[in-house]
């Protein structure tokens, strides 16, 4: 079901933008704003265009194929930019949640439309844009309760396209929900760093990114093909 949230008043608007300037500044790549700009893409268009039956990833999954494969001079598997994209969308609602509940008592909720990314030219997400006037925030001191609540507000924002995603090659159900897990997981762990917390040893992931299918690249370290049996 979608989640909507009603357009805020000034002074809830506010305190939305001063939680995004927090997380904002504890990000190492992406930015995160309240300003918008031609190349906003609203997660609610995407979540529109899946309802409608269309697959509105797949431009982005196309160019960045185009791309790879430019970079590295042979054809790319479309597995691969299937599995970035999937991860790169995640991460765009995963990122303002987790980092909201692990940087202060904050439940950061985004609306569909009140949420969106832009593009930088490698094709991934560089600007993650939250609308004050559409995003619900409230406070939950109990850091362990408010982070379940974000991680529910999180499945609720991505299940719909998460389980709509057609990516035109095969994709098992447990790489599929792998994704959608081990991008929380990773958002979490990222936002507990950043506020200064010991994470310790990156854990194996459920899902695998095909990174290793790039010329001269390799698994990455949680890479859950490292747990598998070598025959």
């Amino acid at each position: 079901m979608e989640q909507q949230a009603d357009v805020q008043p000034v002074h809830a608007t506010e305190a939305v933008r001063q939680v995004v300037s927090v997380v904002d500044r504890a990000l190492p790549f992406t930015t995160m704003t309240c300003e918008t700009s031609g190349a906003t893409v609203w997660f609610g268009d995407v979540l529109a265009h899946v309802r409608a039956g269309a697959d509105p990833l797949a431009p982005w999954r196309d160019a960045l194929r185009g791309q790879m494969s430019d970079r590295h001079g042979v054809t790319v598997r479309p597995h691969v930019p299937a599995a970035f994209v999937l991860q790169w969308a995640c991460e765009v609602v995963a990122t303002p949640m987790a980092y909201a509940a692990v940087l202060g008592p904050w439940l950061l909720v985004p609306s569909p439309a009140g949420l969106g990314l832009e593009l930088a030219p490698g094709l991934y997400p560089a600007r993650i844009v939250v609308d004050p006037t559409r995003a619900g925030l409230s406070v939950d001191e109990e850091a362990g309760r408010r982070l379940e609540r974000a991680r529910t507000a999180y499945l609720g924002l991505v299940s719909e396209v998460v389980t709509a995603y057609a990516p035109g090659v095969k994709m098992s159900s447990r790489q599929r929900w792998g994704v959608v897990e081990d991008v929380w997981a990773t958002s979490v762990r990222l936002a507990r760093g950043a506020a200064g917390e010991s994470v310790g040893t990156e854990p194996t992931r459920v899902s695998c990114c095909f990174i290793y299918a790039l010329p001269g690249m390799r698994e990455c370290a949680a890479c859950p093909r490292h747990n598998r049996p070598r025959t």
